[in-house]
């Protein structure tokens, strides 16, 4: 049975509460609408990744941000991307096709004499090139041969560089790619090693795969 409560004891304690729980659950309705609003109108977050796809002379497809832009390209490529600023290169990403020499066995044999051939090729194209080591190299599922060095941009600018000679992942392949990574210490590196693990060019580094079907 309700009690009647004297006007000079109002509003009692359960009438405050009451309010004040109404106000809450108002309030977590209308935060809950503006969410569902929110994604109905502008939908997910948009990636910024740009997606890069060529189908031939070998197919391939890898991301990357969208502070690279696409580049003149140079040589034999497929594919530049570089980022800039004040129009000096801090960072680049190429890739060009790979034909390796007729051979037998395995595609490990053939891949330390095409790299020394590339390197005696950065020796003359490169301002005070520096190897730093090579061997072996796997991105992803492809296993090929890498190459880390050092140079200079300009005379004065420290250059870093990580070449992958990478033939597709078949038996007895001869066809595959060049990737090509530069780095300057702007992108955030501090040493050739780090050339395509750190900055920017991580990210297309990371995500190439042969085929036209991305990670």
């Amino acid at each position: 049975m309700a009690l009647d409560v004297l006007p000079e004891h109002r509003p009692t304690l359960p009438a405050l509460l009451g309010a004040r729980v109404r106000w809450v659950v108002w309030g977590v309705a209308a935060l809950v609408a503006l969410v569902v609003l929110s994604s109905l109108v502008g939908g997910p977050a948009a990636s910024t990744d740009v997606e890069v796809l060529r189908r031939s002379p070998v197919a391939f497809n890898f991301r990357h941000g969208d502070a690279f832009k696409p580049a003149a390209l140079e040589g034999d490529e497929i594919v530049r991307i570089e980022q800039r600023r004040n129009g000096k290169l801090v960072q680049a990403f190429a890739v060009s096709p790979l034909v390796l020499p007729a051979y037998k066995g395995d595609v490990g044999g053939v891949l330390p004499i095409a790299g020394d051939a590339l390197i005696a090729d950065l020796r003359e194209s490169v301002e005070d090139f520096e190897l730093i080591q090579e061997g072996k190299a796997r991105v992803n599922t492809a296993a090929g041969y890498g190459i880390v060095y050092r140079g200079r941009l300009d005379g004065t600018r420290r250059l870093y560089g990580r070449v992958v000679l990478l033939p597709e992942p078949i038996a007895s392949a001869r066809s595959g790619v060049r990737i090509s990574i530069l780095a300057t210490p702007a992108a955030g590196v501090g040493k050739a090693e780090d050339t395509g693990a750190r900055g920017l060019t991580k990210k297309p580094f990371r995500s190439f795969r042969f085929g036209l079907e991305g990670p």
